[in-house]
């Protein structure tokens, strides 16, 4: 076959290819290399499931965790090693009595690119990238065993993508760049995995320190990838100021309000203004933050919903975040007791029952003032603190309420009604 794959004579290869494939299936060689590598399939099948039993009392020696995803693993792959195994010792019997086993070396490509495929889908979730995979390995297995793989890579080497005097860039070098592109993206997300568990688990870091550094991380990794993957290929990154002056002027025009959210999450991150955890007020309602991304702050409320606050809204409207340097949160309400009723009395019994709540703080302590005297009441204010305001402030409020209600009733201490007093005057009529 020429080494020349544009002058290829494919009618030609296609009409002699199955005379070739006749006559060699008729030797008695060939039909031995089909039976070994049948019989190698076998045996190979009968090996996986006798080493089911070791595998189980080893995998019984590993933590409880690892002890499943190693038997699978190694049950997944078991099969297709043994077969490996007996098609090498075939073909270096081969090898050591000079004989040329083509069909032997074609299963040993194949079963080599299934053994690839398998390992590599225990770390690819992605269907797609699955997919692809299998398909590129088992493509390359067949061009190995058609003998086109030279000639194809020659004829890639040959067509010219991008030219210039410092760079020359084939179809060839494209593809491997976007193959090292991918694996090294691939392993970025493992790397941005460990470090970020590695933050997470620091405890000399800040909860804003270590949302900024997770961030900088999912920023600068792709992009170190991408530019280990064009100097791989030679790829001079100077040649590519133009291109990156267009994406800063794109980046201007229409990503303004993208870039104004990632600086504003940044200066939120390293100002410590917010933080996971915080308890933040929202228009009517408030909640906790629970994420902090590069475009927006998550906001989850007593009731499950989660708000998706964009970042710059902070900077522009400010926040009210009530655990910025304290999680303690004084609350307050209001209760009126007759005139007839001793104050001094009904003051104690308010601090008493803010007390006696479980989710009230005993220091500060609760307090309790007269407010004024109205019209049909003496109006006291009771305040309290709590340092979970995340479980809500109405139903402490309500447990504070209930508590003086029935240390009112115990004590005798009424709740007036309003009461106004109306005088009809009569005048003669003259």
């Amino acid at each position: 076959m020429s080494s020349n794959f544009q002058t290829l004579d494919v009618a030609r290869f296609l009409s002699e290819t199955p005379h070739k494939i006749l006559e060699q299936i008729q030797t008695p060689l060939f039909l031995t290399q089909a039976a070994l590598v049948v019989f190698g399939g076998l045996c190979a099948w009968w090996m996986a499931r006798l080493a089911r039993g070791p595998l189980v009392r080893f995998a019984a020696k590993l933590p409880r965790s690892w002890a499943a995803t190693f038997l699978h693993r190694a049950q997944y792959i078991a099969l297709p090693l043994h077969w490996l195994a007996i098609l090498w010792i075939g073909a270096l019997t081969g090898l050591a009595l000079n004989l040329k086993l083509p069909l032997l070396d074609a299963a040993i490509d194949l079963v080599t690119a299934w053994i690839v495929i398998r390992l590599l889908s225990f770390s690819v979730k992605s269907h797609v990238m699955s997919v692809a995979i299998a398909s590129a390995a088992f493509l390359i297995a067949a061009l190995s065993i058609l003998d086109l793989y030279h000639p194809l890579m020659n004829w890639l080497g040959r067509v010219e993508v991008y030219n210039t005097k410092q760079t020359h860039i084939t179809l060839l070098v494209a593809i491997h760049a976007l193959i090292v592109l991918g694996i090294l993206l691939w392993l970025t997300r493992f790397l941005y995995r460990f470090l970020q568990r590695r933050i997470e688990q620091a405890p000399a870091l800040t909860p804003s320190l270590q949302v900024l550094l997770s961030q900088l991380l999912k920023i600068f990794l792709p992009a170190i990838a991408v530019m280990v993957a064009l100097q791989t290929v030679g790829v001079d990154l100077t040649t590519l100021t133009v291109a990156f002056g267009a994406v800063g002027l794109g980046i201007g025009l229409g990503l303004q309000k993208a870039v104004s959210n990632l600086v504003s999450g940044l200066t939120l991150i390293i100002s410590k203004s917010i933080k996971p955890g915080d308890i933040l007020k929202y228009k009517d309602t408030y909640g906790w933050v629970t994420n902090m991304s590069a475009r927006y702050v998550t906001v989850r409320t007593l009731g499950g919903i989660e708000h998706l606050i964009p970042n710059d809204y902070f900077i522009e409207n400010g926040v009210e975040n009530w655990s910025y340097s304290d999680a303690s949160v004084s609350l307050s309400l209001s209760v009126g007791i007759s005139y007839d009723d001793d104050p001094h009395r009904a003051l104690q019994i308010c601090r008493e029952a803010a007390a006696s709540v479980n989710r009230v703080i005993k220091a500060p302590a609760p307090t309790a003032v007269i407010k004024e005297f109205g019209d049909s009441s003496i109006n006291i204010d009771v305040f309290f603190w709590i340092d979970d305001p995340r479980l809500g402030t109405s139903n402490v409020r309500s447990e504070v309420f209930l508590a003086i209600w029935d240390r009112f009733k115990a004590a005798g201490i009424t709740i007036p009604f309003p009461q106004r007093d109306v005088r009809i005057v009569s005048e003669k009529v003259q």
